[in-house]
Parts: structure tokens; sequence; C-alpha cells
């Protein structure tokens, strides 16, 4: 045994030996060194300072890599900016040197960089360039990894069909290449691309089947290319309603990530970990665990953002738990980093979970008071906030800060109409608002205001779902006063509109009771607009007026607005009338159905021959220039190229999918510009169309004023999407609608807007004419779906006819007629006098 002399001696001398060998090591061993032991950020700052040293001593080569290696580290550490800057120095220096492999890299990784700031279009280039290189290159692994990379880009821009081309191109480059030692690695990465893409759409079977396929990572598949495949799995598992296996498949993931120091990619691990644990499992000390191991993580790596995402979930929970103290603590914590960051999105989470605790321990101005200061970062940056930082698993979102304070309100003994009103409305439809006001002046979200712009004759119901009460605000142009519902209105409007898509006369006891609750001191006129809100999505035409013991759209007309605001959007267009040879209407209907479209394989769509009729009977009715595209003619392109901007009327009869769960699913079925297969529409595409001045777009297919509640927004529908684009109106489904009749009922409401009929007056004479039919069609089934949002007040553009211009054409000849005779009339009587003159 050595004394403890020798030992300490003997220590020193292999603490000596050591440092030497380090010493002799160059900086990016020695930076290779730090990121194998975790340690990122030193590893980063190292990185950078050999660059710098190379560049000093012309090694231009080196300092590419050390710059490369340095803004790898900084996308892990969530430093894009940082490494964008280091990368595009590198990729000057790879030009230089003319060295075009390492170039791939750098662009592809800037792109990564760009993609994780959000930044699509920029992203989306930068893999393109790569691609390039590579195809220049001929490298093949390389054009598989950005082929994938681009189609990521598409997917987050919501272009699932360009997406899936890419990919398919990836995946043809896979299986021409089987005998390559990359080829397990491709097939796993691009399959399970498409997995993702499927799951998306909702094809959760076929997603399934395809990760079931690419079960096992292959040895050359780096660990966090596979985690990020696990982590989708599991995010569908949880989907499918097993969160047992979305848990294994998370923890998984997590070893991965962490085997492969991403500490990003551990962190997003974490916190799936912790949302299944709190929403599937009720199991909130677990959740605590995998919250407090994320942040944990988030100081070992200096991630700020990471951190206070961290505290904010822990404050949350330990809410949960009742464990105010703790729960302040991290809140507070949270605040404070996302204040130094600069975090909005975060600080005002943080100040309403604290108004939460303030509530829960009864102390209500202290809640209030945070409430206000969450309110008051909200409206300060309204229009830049976008889409939460941290999703809505279980935090709250935008609209639970305004429900609080209206909630607050309802419970003073006399509450204010314009105080409700005013947080009502800039709680709704907060992106729709936003997106219009950069276009044109909305009306202030005040009592006054909405009066003023009021049409005559019209009433205006807007509608509160809270927690636990909902209301509604009746306002005419002189009065205005508050309905109370209760906390049950979910269930019976799901019933109500149950009974409205069945056969049978089951609605008719529930359109009394509900028509006497919703109606219930409401004082109606000719005119209705309703701006629905929560569950409260009905059809009010078919609901029972008690005085008159007859249905409301018998009486009156009724439009709906995600916002009372959108009272104020302009009309369709400042030409109220158009000539006969100007477009009136652009018709798409009928797109083909392939059976070998995976999109429509789960929904057994089949042609829609009575579209086609339809949009031949409308085109028929309306005295304007019609163009009809039909079967393989009714393309998405039409829509998606600018040529349908300023034409009064758009229809589109066809097959379509609303998600109430994912609103960027739902889809609208059209033909592809190459004639050999289907297309689609989907609903983000839609707000992005430019359908300025058009003044009413018909959706006619089913289920399309369908969709996703969602604090803040209001019913992600179609509807709103094609406002969104510019459109004044638009009339739209909630529910399957049969194909024949549907085209009699369009047939017959294009018919009144071709007399001049206002929109929503035009709707309401086709549904009345279907009650009065005394036949199958008189069921709400049958008219009830269709629902117009947006300006319904107004009629549409109208046509001067062709027997018009012939009459005053004609008019016009006969007075030139006329005025040609007179004229030689006079110069006849004229010329005798001359005469006279001449002969004196």
């Amino acid at each position: 045994m050595l004394s403890v002399y020798n030992r300490t001696t003997l220590l020193l001398i292999v603490l000596s030996v050591a440092m030497t060998a380090l010493a002799a090591k160059s900086p990016l061993e020695q930076a290779q060194d730090l990121q194998k032991q975790g340690k990122l950020k030193e590893a980063r700052d190292l990185y950078q300072s050999a660059a710098e040293a190379f560049r000093a001593s012309a090694d231009r080569r080196n300092a590419a890599a050390a710059l490369s290696s340095a803004g790898d580290l900084s996308i892990a550490l969530g430093d894009y900016l940082t490494a964008i800057r280091d990368l595009e120095q590198a990729v000057t220096l790879r030009q230089a040197l003319l060295d075009d492999k390492g170039l791939s890299g750098d662009v592809n990784a800037i792109g990564i960089a760009y993609e994780s700031l959000g930044n699509y279009p920029v992203a989306l280039a930068h893999y393109q360039d790569a691609l390039k290189v590579d195809r220049r290159l001929g490298n093949i692994v390389g054009q598989v990894g950005r082929l994938n990379n681009v189609g990521n880009i598409y997917f987050d821009q919501t272009r699932y069909m360009d997406a899936l081309e890419s990919y398919q191109s990836a995946l043809a480059l896979v299986n021409t290449n089987t005998a390559e030692s990359w080829n397990s690695w491709g097939r796993k990465l691009t399959i399970g691309n498409i997995a993702t893409l499927y799951q998306q759409l909702g094809l959760n079977e076929q997603a399934l089947d395809l990760y079931q396929q690419i079960s096992g990572r292959p040895e050359n598949m780096a660990a966090a290319e596979y985690a990020e495949i696990l982590l989708n799995e599991g995010v569908l598992y949880r989907h499918l309603g097993d969160p047992v296996k979305a848990l294994d498949a998370y923890l998984s993931a997590q070893a991965m990530f962490r085997t492969s120091r991403n500490v990003e990619g551990e962190f997003r691990a974490l916190r799936n970990i912790g949302i299944v644990k709190t929403m599937d499992m009720d199991d909130l000390s677990g959740a605590v665990q995998a919250f407090a191991g994320a942040l944990e993580l988030s100081r070992q790596s200096s991630n700020r953002r990471g951190l206070v995402q961290a505290d904010l979930y822990l404050g949350e929970i330990f809410r949960r738990l009742h464990r105010y103290n703790d729960a302040t603590s991290h809140l507070e914590e949270a605040l404070a980093a996302a204040q130094t960051a600069g975090l909005i999105d975060d600080q005002w989470r943080a100040h309403y979970t604290l108004g939460q605790i303030a509530e829960e321990s009864q102390f209500p101005q202290a809640a209030a008071a945070h409430y206000r200061e969450a309110i008051s970062i909200i409206e300060s940056v309204r229009a830049g906030l976008g889409q939460a930082s941290l999703g809505n698993d279980f935090l709250a979102d935008k609209r639970d800060v305004y429900d609080s304070l209206i909630a607050s309100e309802l419970h003073q003994p006399k509450p204010s109409v314009d105080e409700l009103v005013h947080w009502m409305e800039r709680s709704r439809a907060r992106s729709l608002q936003d997106r219009l006001a950069s276009r044109t002046a909305l009306i202030e979200p005040h009592l006054q205001a909405i009066q003023a712009h009021l049409p005559p004759h019209t009433v205006m119901i807007e509608l509160w779902a809270g927690r636990e009460d909902s209301i509604a605000i009746w306002v005419t142009p002189t009065s205005s006063g508050i309905a109370r519902y209760g906390n049950d209105l979910e269930k019976r409007t799901s019933q109500f509109v149950a009974a409205l898509e069945k056969d049978g006369d089951n609605w008719k006891q529930l359109s009394s009771g509900f028509g006497a609750l919703i109606l219930s001191g409401i004082p109606l006129d000719h005119h209705l607009v309703v701006v629905q809100d929560g569950p409260i999505n009905i059809p009010f035409e078919a609901l029972q007026v008690s005085e008159s013991n007859r249905l409301l759209v018998e009486q009156s007309d009724v439009s709906y607005l995600p916002s009372a605001r959108l009272l104020a959007l302009p009309g369709p267009s400042s030409r109220r009338w158009l000539w006969p040879w100007n477009r009136q209407l652009v018709a798409l209907g009928d797109p083909p159905v392939f059976s070998s479209d995976a999109l429509a394989q789960n929904e057994h769509w089949q042609r829609l021959p009575a579209s086609a009729d339809e949009v031949r009977g409308i085109a028929r009715v309306l005295p304007g220039r019609a163009e009809i595209h039909l079967g393989a003619d009714a393309r998405r392109s039409y829509l998606i190229d600018h040529r349908v901007a300023g034409v009064p009327l758009l229809h589109i009869g066809t097959h379509a999918v609303a998600d109430p769960e994912r609103p960027d699913h739902s889809r609208i079925l059209l033909a592809s510009d190459s004639s050999s297969g289907a297309d689609y529409l989907f609903q983000e595409e839609v707000s992005n169309l430019d359908l300025e001045n058009v003044g009413l777009v018909t959706v006619s297919a089913c289920d399309t004023a369908r969709g996703k509640m969602v604090g803040g927004e209001g019913i992600q529908a179609f509807s709103q999407s094609f406002l969104a684009a510019g459109a004044s109106a638009t009339i739209t489904s909630l529910w399957k609608v049969a194909d024949q009749p549907t085209a009699t009922f369009m047939n017959q409401m294009y018919g009144s807007l071709a007399h001049g009929a206002p929109k929503a007056e035009a709707l309401r004479a086709a549904k009345v004419r279907f009650l009065r039919s005394n036949s199958t069609l008189s069921h709400p089934r049958y008219w009830a779906a269709f629902i117009l949002t947006g300006d319904g007040w107004n009629p549409s553009t109208r046509v001067i006819p062709w027997s018009t211009i012939l009459v005053v054409g004609a008019a016009i000849l006969a007075l030139i007629g006329v005025a040609l005779w007179l004229r030689g009339s006079v110069k006849a009587g004229k010329t005798a006098p001359r005469t006279e003159l001449q002969i004196r």
C-alpha cells in the first residue's frame, strides 16, 4: 500500500502528464473533447477562438471547419443568430477554397437555423441551394437529406402536397440506391417524414403502418435523427389514445438525444414526457420530475428560453398541486428571465398563472392586477405575438386572460355592457382582426361604435362562453342588454345540431326549447347579426321563436361574424354594377376522385355529377359572364395563381374534410394541373389567397363551417380563412350535405342574388322555399346547414343586362337620329335667306 505522501506525489505526476497531453492537443481537438463531455457552450466558444487564430495565420481550411462546428453547436444551444453569423463566414471561406462538399453542409446548417427561427422562405432557399451543390457533386446521400429538409419546410408552411412530392423524390433516390451503406438511414428518415405528414393530416392508421415499417435504428443513422422519429411516433400514439406507448417512445427519444448531446432535442422529449404524465396519466409528481429535468438541462446548457419554459411548466404543475409557494417561486423566476431575454409571450403567461394563484388564494385584487398586466403585455405587441411558444397542452392561451376579466365583471352587481363588449371583442378572432386591420380600419370595440355601424332594422347578438357561465349581449342601434344562459350550452348545442342532421321530427322539440332559452328577452327584427363563441355554433335560423311559434328563418335573415368589429368592413367593390362582358362568376366543380389517393381513401368519396349541373345552373341564372371549370379542369392553380381577385362571386362545388382537432388538416378537393391526380387546398393556404374585392365565396361541400374551437380565435373553419384572404362574405356548411338537393338549393339562392337581393336575404329566401316545399326537402337537414359569414346585408355586385344596354343604345341612336334631322332642318331653313340676299 502506498503512503499518503506517495499517493499524493503519484497523483501530481499523473495530473502533470494529463495536462501536458491536453496542452499538446490542437484547439479543435480540445473543443471536440469539451463537446463530448456535454459542455456545449465552452466547446462553441473554443471553436470560435480557434477560428480567429486560424484566420490570423491564413489557415482558411481549418478556420472554416472551426466556424462550421461553432455554428452547429450554436444551433444545439438555441442561439440561432450566432449560428447564422459563424456559418455564413464559413460559407465565404468554403467558396474561396472551392470546397463544395463543406459548402453544402454549411448552407444546409444555415437553413436549419432559419427554420428554427420560423423564417421558412429563407430556410427553403438555403436548403434548395445546398441541394443544387449536392446535385453538382453527384452526392446522392446529400440530395436525400436536402430533399427531406425541403419537404419539412413545405410541411411547416402547410404546403402538404408539395412536402409529399419532395419526400417522394427523396424516397425514389433511396429506392434506386439499395446497395449503398446509407440506404437504411435514408429510408428510415424519408419514410418517417412521410409518416409524420400522414399523421398531421389525420391518416393515423397509414402513419402507424409506416412507422412500424421502419422500426429499429440503423447503425449509420444519427441518434438524434432517430430520436426525432420516436418523438413523432409518441405523438401519434398519444393521439390514438395510447399514452403508455407514447411515454415509451418519448423516453427512448430522450435517451438518444442525451447520447448525442442534443440539448434541444432532450428538452423537447422531457417536455412531452411531462405533458403526457399530466394530461393522460394524472401523474403530476412524475410531471414535476420531467420538467425539473428539463430545467436542469437548460441550466447546464445556458439555454435561456429553455429555463423560462421549464419554470413556467413547473409553476403550472405546482399550482395544480396547490403548492402555491413553489409555484410562485418558479413563476417569478420565469418572469424575471423572460423580461431579461425579451420573451414577451412567456411574460404574460407568468402573470396570468400568478393571477390564478392569487384568485385561488382569495386575493381577487391581486389576481385582477396580474390579469390586467398580462393583457397589457398582450395588447402592446398584439399583432406580433403569433402562435404561443409553448403550445396549449395545459398552459393558458391568451383568451383565458380576457375570460378571467369578463367573469370578474359579470360578478359585479351591475355589469357594464360597454366593458363586457370591449373585452369580449378584444379577446375574439384576434388573428383575423389583426390581419384585416392591416387593410382597412375596423371599428372600435365599444358599444356606441357598434351601434353606429348596425344597419337599420338589425339586432346583433354577441355570445360569450366562459368556464362557468355563458351570456349574450344584444345590441340594437338604440339599446342593449344582457341575456344569461348558464353553463350547459355545449351539451344542448350538440344535441340540437345532431337532431338537425338526421331525419325525423326530434329537432322540433329541441328547436322550441333551445329557441326559448337563446332568444328569450332579445328584441328581434328583420335582420340578425350573430357573433358566435365557444360551443354555440348553431344555425339560429332553425330556432323557434316562442312568441310566433315560427322558425326564426321565417321572419329574419341571419349573418354570422367572428367579431362585431367586422361590421365596418367595406363592401366587395367600389363598383356597384358590372358590364355584362365582365366576369361575374368563377366556379369550380366535380373534380375527379382517385382511388389511389391516400388522402381520399378514408373518406370513401365518389364523383359529384350534380355539382357540375349546379355550376352550369348557376351560370345560367346569373346575367354576367361566367368562367366555369369542371372535372379535371377544376384545378387548384386557378385559386392560388391570383386569377380570381375582384370577381364578385366565387363558387366551389366539391368534397371537403373539416378536422375539428387540427385545422391545418382540413382541406378542399380540387384537380391537379397534371390531371393525373387529385390536389388539395388546405385551410391555412386559403388565408393566403388573393380574394380582394371578392363579394361572396360559396363552398358547396360538407362540413366547411366546422372546425376546431381555438381560444382567442373562435371556430377555425374555412369561413374565417376566406374572410382573411379578402372575401367580404362566405357561405359554408355545418354538416354533410347531399349532392342533388344542394344543387337545387344553390340555384335558388343565386337566382335571388341575380335579382338584387342582399346576400343574407337571398340565402334566407332559398331556405324558406325549402322549408315550405311540403316535401322531404322541408327538413332542416337539407337547408339549415348553410350559413353566411361576413357581410350579408349588402347585395352582390349587379350586372347591367344586355336588354338594358340594347334599349339604351336604341334610345341613344334615336336621339342621334332626331338631332341629325333637326340639324338638317335648321340648315334647310337658313339656306333660303342666303339665296335671297344673293338675288338682291
